[in-house]
């Protein structure tokens, strides 16, 4: 996935706040580039490093042709640029996970690894550009993000929650995150629901293997949706995965109350 303009606004409120820092550091998971539309952002992107007390315009090439995807999506280009041209240029000490061989990267398995020792609660910024939603194995993912991201650092994911057919295995919705803040005591910054107008048919293949089975998907539309959330981690705490009960519930089971204390024994207090 691509970054695109947005990330500059959101930039801009995030240091403005003070919620970042000038010369942090930056965890990108899966190493993303640059689209059109950032690139052509030169204004924005002007102010954002006036902001973080850089005074040189950004080494970015100039926009070229592309495409949009029937998604709403902007196709990339293999040689577009690589997000960390942009961070390193903003100050920021840049990292990335993938398995992509993407120069300079870690090559982690968000399936299985656990956040390397040195760069645990290392990163003032963790970003989660359409990553996660490709990995099975969702409770490691969300917990190498969290170790990953120091206390009092910034997350940012900007996931897929509809349609999407055939992208990567997982739709995410907003009760995911909500629990995943409460189990995790993380602060929400900033909330972007956005929505494609487009309906469109099934997918072919979808739409084979449902007729297989005596469904008729011929008059089935959808369209894609994607979230964006930002995230603040408040306390340095290990991770703790979500759980679907209401707030307020009680459990008898001593080891339920120590696996998710944050959610039944709240009176608990974490380090600050």
């Amino acid at each position: 996935m691509g970054i695109g303009s947005p990330l500059i606004s959101l930039l801009d409120r995030l240091r403005f706040d003070g919620l970042v820092p000038r010369r942090g550091a930056v965890m990108e998971i899966g190493a993303q580039q640059l689209t059109n539309s950032f690139l052509q952002a030169t204004d924005k992107l002007e102010r954002l490093g006036y902001l973080f007390g850089v005074l040189t315009p950004p080494p970015l090439p100039a926009p070229r042709s592309t495409h949009m995807l029937a998604s709403g999506l902007e196709h990339l280009a293999e040689d577009a640029p690589p997000a960390r041209v942009f961070w390193t240029w903003l100050g920021f000490d840049y990292a990335s996970i993938d398995i992509d061989g993407s120069p300079g990267s870690i090559p982690l398995d968000l399936n299985y690894d656990a956040a390397p020792a040195g760069h645990r609660a290392r990163y003032d910024l963790v970003t989660n550009f359409g990553t996660t939603e490709h990995v099975a194995n969702q409770l490691n993912a969300f917990a190498v993000i969290h170790d990953l991201t120091r206390h009092g650092g910034v997350i940012i994911h900007e996931l897929p929650v509809h349609g999407s057919f055939n992208h990567g295995l997982i739709n995410y919705n907003f009760k995911f995150f909500w629990l995943l803040a409460r189990s995790n005591h993380y602060r929400f910054i900033d909330s972007v629901l956005s929505m494609d107008g487009d309906y469109y048919n099934l997918p072919t293949n979808i739409a084979d293997f449902l007729s297989e089975f005596g469904s008729d998907p011929g008059t089935l539309r959808s369209a894609d949706a994607g979230l964006r959330l930002v995230m603040r981690k408040e306390y340095d705490i290990p991770f703790i995965p979500p759980i679907d009960v209401e707030t307020g519930v009680k459990t008898e089971h001593q080891m339920l109350k120590d696996r998710y204390w944050t959610v039944f024994d709240p009176e608990r207090q974490p380090l600050p």
